[in-house]
């Protein structure tokens, strides 16, 4: 019989089950030297202050020519870092069942639980009654598709919440995690039956340069469908540019140990490349996504921003990116008076961190140890 987890138990089930959603980290990290923790941490907040912009009706900051947001800077650090770190789970233990299981605990707790909560706030703040609120089947709805996730079409609505908000959605970022998950279950297939015959670097590097022109492709020829569709449904766009830059993140995860190699070489220098002298926008914006995760994945891999002492803290990235967007949103349609965007930004922020650490205390960090049973179950693999 195994015994009783301890916290030795719990910190080397982090080191071996968690990994980065759109907004969490991979446990491979704990325990060691580098600054993953700090880049998610950076990325959350990026995606969380562009937010605040728009819901202050101010621009968000673009980056490079090609006009990538500071939101979306934040989205492809986590999908970049996402796809690094679990592909190097997947080198250091390759089992289907483990693999799964560890996806599975990491993401949809935090996200249940977030669900749960937007559910209860919403009740709480709702213009309607009581009653209506939790008689209508949007209310079940927002709900349902939160814990389940992959079922399209993901909800954004409750009723009589934020009625009177720029946008009346209660937590848009959760429609990345739908896309995060697909990555997962697409490096598990590439790992099992690709890489095994034709080797793990060839592999990633033919389906992120595929995925990458596709891309490009579809900027440049296809238009993007309807908001509401963008981001609730699934589409060719979202699957090829988070796919793009998460094969890209396996990618240089599978160049370990072979720093200067010509290969490796001309990962770091075709991003470069095509971000500054590509002919074509489309290619161009294609190269500075792969140019940010290329900088997101090689700062990660250094000390450069570790901190014995933030690790003290936990990994509030996932949180951070759960509840940013339902506080922000609250906090401006209610106390944003056009000239105290500096206090909105701090008290909102200081409300999402104590989320985000109730979060993890609470939630992701007890759920990354696994039950007894779970090591019956993956012995089979």
């Amino acid at each position: 019989m195994p015994a009783p987890a301890t916290r030795a138990h719990r910190q080397l089930h982090r080191t071996t089950l968690s990994d980065g959603g759109a907004g969490p980290g991979d446990g491979d990290t704990a325990g060691r030297s580098n600054s993953f923790d700090v880049v998610r941490l950076i990325a959350a907040g990026a995606v969380a202050f562009g937010h605040q912009l728009e819901f202050a009706g101010r621009p968000e900051p673009a980056l490079g020519a090609a006009g990538v947001s500071l939101s979306n800077v934040g989205l492809f650090v986590f999908f970049a870092l996402s796809g690094y770190l679990i592909w190097r789970s997947l080198e250091r233990d390759p089992r289907p069942r483990r693999f799964v299981a560890a996806r599975l605990r990491r993401i949809y707790p935090g996200a249940a639980a977030n669900a749960l909560a937007c559910v209860l706030f919403g009740a709480a703040v709702t213009t309607l009654g009581q009653g209506a609120y939790w008689s209508s089947p949007d209310t079940w709805s927002y709900l349902a598709h939160g814990v389940v996730i992959l079922v399209p079409p993901t909800r954004f609505t409750l009723p009589g919440v934020f009625a009177d908000a720029r946008w009346p959605d209660v937590d848009t970022p959760i429609w990345t995690l739908k896309y995060e998950l697909l990555c997962y279950a697409g490096a598990l297939i590439l790992h099992r039956l690709a890489a095994p015959r034709l080797g793990a670097r060839a592999t990633l590097a033919a389906v992120t340069a595929l995925l990458a022109a596709g891309t490009a492709w579809h900027l440049a020829r296809v238009p993007l469908p309807e908001a509401a569709d963008f981001y609730a449904r699934y589409n060719a766009f979202n699957l090829l540019r988070f796919g793009a830059v998460f094969g890209f993140g396996a990618l240089l995860a599978a160049a370990e140990g072979l720093d200067g190699a010509p290969w490796r070489l001309t990962a770091h220098a075709v991003p470069a490349a095509l971000a500054a002298l590509a002919p074509d926008p489309a290619l161009s914006r294609v190269g500075l996504i792969l140019l940010i995760a290329l900088v997101a994945v090689e700062v990660g891999r250094t000390p450069l921003l570790f901190s014995r002492h933030y690790r003290r803290f936990g990994d509030l990235s996932y949180g951070i990116y759960l509840y940013a967007y339902p506080v922000g949103s609250y906090a401006t349609a209610r106390f944003f008076d056009g000239s105290n965007f500096g206090a909105v930004v701090l008290g909102s922020g200081t409300v999402v961190l104590a989320l985000a650490a109730m979060s993890w205390w609470g939630v992701e960090e007890p759920t990354l140890t696994p039950p007894a049973q779970y090591h019956v179950w993956v012995s089979d693999d």
